[in-house]
């Protein structure tokens, strides 16, 4: 996945489900390390003599959820890291950590202050783990803080009101603090969407030339070593188009500066027109040369190309009053298609070659090179 691209309320959701895998994990392992502590209090007790039994009971059911819910991550199992499949052990979880309670309260094991400690501290861990999704917090911590408050209500029957009042509370300040705890993390996701689109934009900035539009030299060289090692594996067509506008310092010095730079964009727009497809690429390689990136091109492809820049520069007809080819606008241009064993030098190196006959030539025409000894 791109984070750079995407939007806020995507990033949010992706980072609270990467964040909600995790904290699953988390449960797990605190789920195992509270189950250890009770069991060994239980079985370190000398007033109990059903300490291995009472172990062994607390173990069995949460802590052989978690412990194969862990052995499946750490195995890497595909389908565990599924929200569907968290989201069945979570309910799973909470269901068994209710009947070990019931089952260690039926036997004696733990009171009331080790039920609602027990309760409280589950809660709590519950809140953490799932503090991006409301629902799932109010979900995992109601059932415990009802099940204290019900234990409480059955050894105090008299007691109805600070049973109910207790559990309220508590509800109520653990969800408070899910509000305030989740609104700092919708920041913190904000923040970091607001920082990527940053680091996109001066990256685009980067690699686009700032008169023209078209990609630069930088972006140029990257794509091009790119393209050249697919074509090395697949084994398809690359070509390359160099041009360079005729007579273009005679353009500025009878013209001026701006209708050269009118010029420069002028003629990057209609380039990016031509360079259509999604992996063509048009380039200002440097002042008023440019580059025409073909993949999936033959050479014979790239002169239907290069004929097309010359007749769309025709028909805008951009003046130059002091061409000795034309009235108007014109480029010279040289032509090559990669071949086996050429880098991003060779290549370049033949399409200058190219285009240093197109001008010898007479401009405003294309020269071809198929191969690097042409």
């Amino acid at each position: 996945m791109d984070k750079e691209s995407l939007s806020f309320d995507e990033a949010l959701k992706y980072e609270s489900r990467q964040y909600l895998l995790v904290s699953f994990q988390w449960l797990s392992f605190i789920s195992l390390v509270l189950l250890s502590a009770v069991g060994l209090n239980i079985a370190l007790d000398p007033n109990l003599g059903l300490g291995r039994d009472a172990v062994f009971t607390l173990m069995l059911l949460p802590g052989t959820l978690c412990l194969a819910h862990l052995g499946l991550r750490f195995a890497k199992v595909s389908w565990s890291r599924s929200l569907g499949w968290n989201l069945f052990f979570l309910a799973a979880l909470v269901i068994s950590w209710l009947v070990s309670m019931s089952l260690l309260r039926g036997m004696g094991l733990l009171v009331l202050p080790g039920i609602e400690s027990l309760s409280d501290v589950l809660s709590l861990a519950m809140a953490v783990a799932l503090f991006p999704s409301m629902k799932l917090t109010a979900a995992a911590v109601a059932p415990f803080l009802l099940y204290s408050a019900f234990y409480r209500y059955e050894v105090y029957p008299e007691s109805i009101y600070f049973s109910v009042m207790r559990a309220l509370f508590m509800f109520l300040i653990i969800m408070s603090a899910q509000r305030v705890i989740f609104k700092w993390f919708q920041k913190a996701v904000r923040r970091n969407v607001e920082k990527q689109r940053l680091v996109k934009h001066f990256r685009r900035m980067a690699l686009l030339d700032g008169l023209t539009g078209l990609s630069n030299r930088r972006h140029f060289d990257e794509i091009l070593n790119q393209e050249i090692r697919a074509a090395s594996r697949t084994g398809h067509p690359l070509s390359l188009i160099l041009l360079d506008i005729d007579f273009f310092k005679r353009l500025n010095d009878s013209l001026g500066h701006q209708a050269g730079d009118d010029c420069l964009r002028q003629l990057g727009q209609l380039l990016s027109d031509v360079a259509a497809r999604p992996r063509d690429l048009a380039v200002r390689y440097g002042g008023e040369e440019f580059a025409v990136l073909l993949p999936e091109t033959t050479v014979t492809g790239a002169a239907e190309v290069a004929d097309r820049i010359a007749r769309l520069l025709a028909k805008a007809a951009m003046p130059h009053p002091d061409s000795q080819v034309a009235a108007h606008i014109t480029v010279s241009q040289g032509l090559v298609q990669w071949q086996r064993g050429m880098d991003a030098a060779a290549l370049l190196e033949a399409s200058d070659a190219a285009l240093y006959r197109a001008k010898e030539d007479g401009r405003n025409r294309y020269v071809q090179s198929a191969s690097p000894g042409e």
